[in-house]
């Protein structure tokens, strides 16, 4: 259907885009297309879009599409540093639309369309994909739930420069008559009206019981990827939508399904699937290859299947293979654990763990120590390897395409520096508001006042800046603080706010609680958006 969008005028008159305020019909949109590839004629072969906003997005990938460019998605500039090509990269488009668009039949099986995944290694790699791989897919989707017998529109949580926003958010969409909605979906009180699918993440979806934040009109559907969905917050979004959690990958697009949290997943119609031991053989249209494999161990009934291991997280341990998976499962039924992670760090188990209500109450009316010791016990009841090294926070960190950060868990893991623990975090649009707990067995306080254990002023510095670093992805160094002021001390046990806020040219911060201010400044980021994390 796609191709006859632009080289037919059958469906010019049909509404396909709106932004929340203006419609866009298929000829508005191949007016502005047009003239997008006027801009792109001349350009490299290599096109890379990193278009935050969908509706630029849409111009840039049809029109490079058909210029003929090989098409390099990315979500954040840090991945620019993996690119070893020449390449001209897109963050606007041309807005003069042009009269008389004309475009000319493409071959729409070339895999042009390039997606960067980390996959198990963390490793950035590149995913090949074809225009026909994608129509495929999201024909099949809308099949497979009945979309195009339906007046839906679609919004997002997301960006389309990922696979789960471009599957779900344009190609679903656009092949099978919905209407795609551009504006981004910050909070769930955005969604106002009926007939809606709401397309996110597992990170997204959670916060909306964890936090209580209800939707002002529940969407007809909630399509959820990137990773697994909690199995609570599944339970309490189906009372209130109908919930389709996908199974798949970069390499793969889609594989299976379910719409129950009771449910095994199911195959989607055009996909089969091999199981073997570690590993299963995946054909299906959506990619270029005749087959892929995956390092997953499932067990497969017919066209149903469990998702036993991600093999790639099953951890070689003294000689025995333990499955993270299994442990984090275990962990998560204390009733002070709100999620985990579990990895392995210098060859040795490390969880990361995000306290529930009652463990944060656990903690501050006891200690680090006897937390530890208690979630230690718990485990060696279900395996006789547990972590070694344990870390506590609010929240699992997440990539914006919705899978876990492995970079910065590893990172976090990597500072020698006791962290405060972060007991609740307030964002706002370019600002973010972190509750912290400066518990008495932190490092630092060793050696600086014997008698009276305070947190050091550097320390304080250290820690603004590693908080702006890896929340406003910067790269923050040494040299560049400005306005640095000390007004009063923080002791052991002290719980704190710390505030960050940042502009184009800097971030201040600020320690305080309600009754003190504690110490404030600014870092200097001028020039300075290069992330680490």
């Amino acid at each position: 259907m796609i191709p006859e969008f632009f080289t037919t005028d059958k469906y010019d008159n049909r509404i396909a885009v709106t932004d929340g305020v203006h419609n866009f019909t298929i000829l508005d949109l191949k007016r502005l297309i047009a003239s997008e590839m006027e801009f792109l004629k001349d350009k490299k072969e290599n096109i890379v879009i990193i278009a935050g906003d969908n509706f630029s997005f849409i111009i840039q990938f049809f029109a490079s599409l058909f210029c003929d460019k090989s098409i390099y998605l990315i979500t954040d500039k840090t991945r620019l540093n993996c690119i070893n090509f020449e390449y001209d990269l897109l963050e606007d488009y041309v807005k003069q639309p042009t009269e008389n668009p004309k475009f000319k039949n493409i071959d729409i099986r070339q895999p042009k369309i390039n997606f960067y995944t980390s996959g198990s290694s963390g490793t950035p790699k590149i995913i090949k994909k074809s225009l026909h791989n994608l129509i495929c897919e999201a024909e099949d989707i809308g099949k497979e739930f009945g979309f195009h017998e339906k007046n839906l529109t679609v919004v997002s949580t997301t960006t389309m420069c990922h696979l789960l926003g471009l599957t779900f958010h344009l190609m679903t969409p656009l092949c099978n008559g919905l209407i795609i909605n551009t504006k981004n979906i910050a909070y769930p009180e955005n969604i106002d009206k009926n007939n809606v699918i709401l397309v996110s993440t597992p990170t997204f979806l959670n916060t909306i019981p964890k936090f209580d934040m209800p939707f002002k009109v529940p969407p007809e559907y909630i399509i959820s990827a990137g990773s697994k969905l909690n199995e609570k917050t599944f339970e309490f979004l189906e009372k209130k939508s109908d919930i389709i959690e996908i199974y798949g990958s970069t390499e793969t697009g889609v594989m299976a399904h379910k719409t129950s949290s009771n449910n095994d997943f199911e195959l989607f119609g055009n996909v089969n699937i091999k199981a073997h031991n570690d590993k299963i053989e995946v054909i299906s249209d959506y990619f270029p290859e005749d087959m892929v494999i995956l390092n997953d161990e499932i067990e497969l009934n017919g066209r149903f299947l469990k998702i036993k291991n991600r093999t790639d997280r099953l951890l070689k341990i003294y000689e025995k293979r333990v499955s993270a998976e299994e442990l984090e499962t275990a962990l998560k039924k204390h009733p002070f654990v709100d999620n985990c992670y579990i990895d392995k760090y210098k060859e040795k188990p490390v969880c990361l763990c995000a306290l529930s209500e009652y463990g944060q109450d656990y903690l501050l009316k006891n200690s680090i120590t006897d937390l530890t010791k208690t979630l230690k016990t718990h485990l060696k009841t279900h395996s006789e390897i547990v972590p070694q090294k344990w870390k506590y926070i609010d929240e699992i960190p997440m990539t914006i395409s919705g899978k876990i950060n492995r970079n910065l868990i590893k990172h976090i893991f990597s500072i020698n520096i006791s962290l405060p623990i972060i007991l609740k975090r307030v964002l706002s649009e370019n600002a973010i508001d972190y509750k912290i707990y400066f518990y008495k067995q932190c490092n630092f306080f060793n050696g600086h006042f014997p008698e009276l254990k305070l947190v050091p002023g550097v320390m304080q510095l250290y820690l603004a800046k590693e908080f702006a670093n890896i929340h406003f992805n910067l790269s923050l160094g040494e040299g560049q603080w400005k306005r640095i002021k000390f007004s009063n001390i923080i002791e052991s046990d002290s719980i704190v706010h710390l505030k960050l806020e940042r502009n184009d040219k800097r971030v201040t911060y600020e320690f305080y609680t309600d009754t003190k201010k504690y110490s404030s400044g600014v870092f200097l980021c001028e020039n300075i958006f290069k992330g680490v994390l």
